[in-house]
């Protein structure tokens, strides 16, 4: 009997969905992002699969992250630091063979000492085009080209704002500026789709989509497109009991039974993840039968109505969270937030454990 929420990772899930996302590239070939360990999945697991499978090229927030990942990989990939380097990390950068995103005037001023003291680090522009966030200026676009002609960057980079919502004008207004910026820069290959700029589909899959939350089975995929969970959350009942009808269920009396309801105490709660958000919302799941939540969410616990599932609510039964039946972006909704938080926040107390 497990005792504690496992996490399922489904690495030739992962595979999958990085070559169905392939296939929508001109080229042929995406990008992995692997930030944040992998957007909780394990960034060395997934980013060996992918790499095994013939990515070769990762991206990552962090330089730290980047040396982690650089000695799952070995020296054949290329992984590039999405904030960017800061002067102090000369010696990871170059230990750890990473290349950098240049998102500041700063940055590149960073990036040019270093090549001028002979570092033959690679490095890409971002330029932002509406996401008001990390970017150089489009208008500099002609300067930046003219300036690193010496040593080109690998690839230009935008990111997409709005690409969530396929009818948002501001997805053809971002296109259209990094349309202008290409154009100073000739034959320099362009990075600009994120999940959801693959799934836009032509104009917007440049020479490298970078998908993130679609490798792990999140996102809205199109019509045609099968994405498969990244993971699948579990977690043990502990115990199981009928309370009465008019009593209350855990903190606070967030909720009070109609009639006699059998109830499962289940071994999740806020500090493996799971969000207090979800009191009253999320369903979990034993054997494909819903049994919602009810009460608050606990640090340690979570209370189920497990009416449905009869007989097969006892103690040591798992109860799906994340997954194939509980999908991740349902429940996030249910929590009033996104997959990628979802993903993102599961903590170590979660036992990661990895299947091919």
């Amino acid at each position: 009997m497990q005792s504690r929420p496992t996490a399922t990772i489904h690495l030739s899930n992962i595979v999958q969905n990085w070559k169905s996302l392939c296939a929508r590239a001109p080229g042929g070939k995406t990008a992995a992002v692997v930030k944040a360990n992998a957007y909780g999945h394990g960034a060395a697991e997934v980013g060996e699969a992918l790499h095994d499978a013939g990515c070769d090229i990762f991206f990552v927030a962090y330089a730290f992250e980047g040396e982690q990942l650089r000695k799952a990989l070995g020296p054949h990939a290329l992984i590039f630091v999405l904030n960017g380097p800061a002067p102090d990390d000369a010696d990871l950068y170059r230990s750890a063979a990473l290349s950098a995103v240049i998102n500041s005037p700063k940055q590149y001023h960073t990036l040019h000492n270093w090549l001028q003291n002979g570092s033959k680090i690679s490095y890409a522009l971002h330029f932002d085009t509406g996401m008001n966030r990390l970017g150089l200026r489009p208008s500099d676009a002609a300067k930046l080209a003219d300036v690193t002609k010496a040593h080109p960057p690998a690839f230009i980079m935008s990111h997409l704002a709005c690409s969530d919502d396929t009818d948002n004008p501001m997805n053809t207004a971002q296109h259209s500026e990094m349309t202008k910026v290409a154009l100073a820069f000739p034959g320099v290959p362009v990075s600009f789709a994120n999940s959801g700029g693959v799934m836009l589909g032509d104009g917007f899959v440049e020479a490298l989509p970078r998908p993130g939350i679609a490798l792990y089975g999140g996102g809205a995929p199109v019509e045609g497109l099968t994405l498969h969970p990244g993971l699948t959350l579990t977690a043990p009942i502990l115990a199981v009991h009928i309370a009465k009808a008019g009593d209350t269920v855990g903190y606070g009396a967030a909720h009070t039974l109609k009639a006699d309801t059998p109830l499962a105490t289940v071994a999740l709660g806020y500090a493996d993840g799971m969000l207090r958000s979800g009191a009253n919302r999320l369903i979990g799941y034993i054997a494909e039968t819903p049994c919602p939540v009810v009460g608050r969410i606990s640090m340690d616990l979570i209370t189920i109505d497990v009416s449905k599932a009869q007989t097969r609510a006892k103690a040591g039964t798992g109860v799906e969270f994340i997954g194939k039946t509980a999908t991740v972006e349902a429940q996030a909704a249910r929590c009033g937030t996104i997959g990628y938080e979802l993903l993102t926040g599961l903590s170590e107390r979660v036992e990661r454990i990895y299947e091919s």
